[in-house]
């Protein structure tokens, strides 16, 4: 009747260092366009990952090599 149960929790997966670099570019961007305009941008970060993937890529890469 005294069986332990083991209740540990998984951790989720840690982000890869590309997706990592996307949302430190999505945050940027965003406080680039507040300082720009004053206002917030008025989508989500999918959809500025969706428009901008390609950018993101090369960027990603160029800084990858670069290092």
């Amino acid at each position: 009747m005294n069986e332990f149960v083991d209740v540990t929790l998984e951790q989720p997966p840690m982000p890869s260092a590309f997706r990592m670099y996307c949302h430190e570019k999505w945050y940027e961007h965003k406080d680039e366009i507040f300082l720009w305009t004053g206002k917030q941008v008025k989508y989500d970060a999918s959809y500025y990952f969706n428009k901008h993937r390609w950018m993101l890529r090369a960027m990603y890469r160029k800084e990858i090599n670069n290092a």
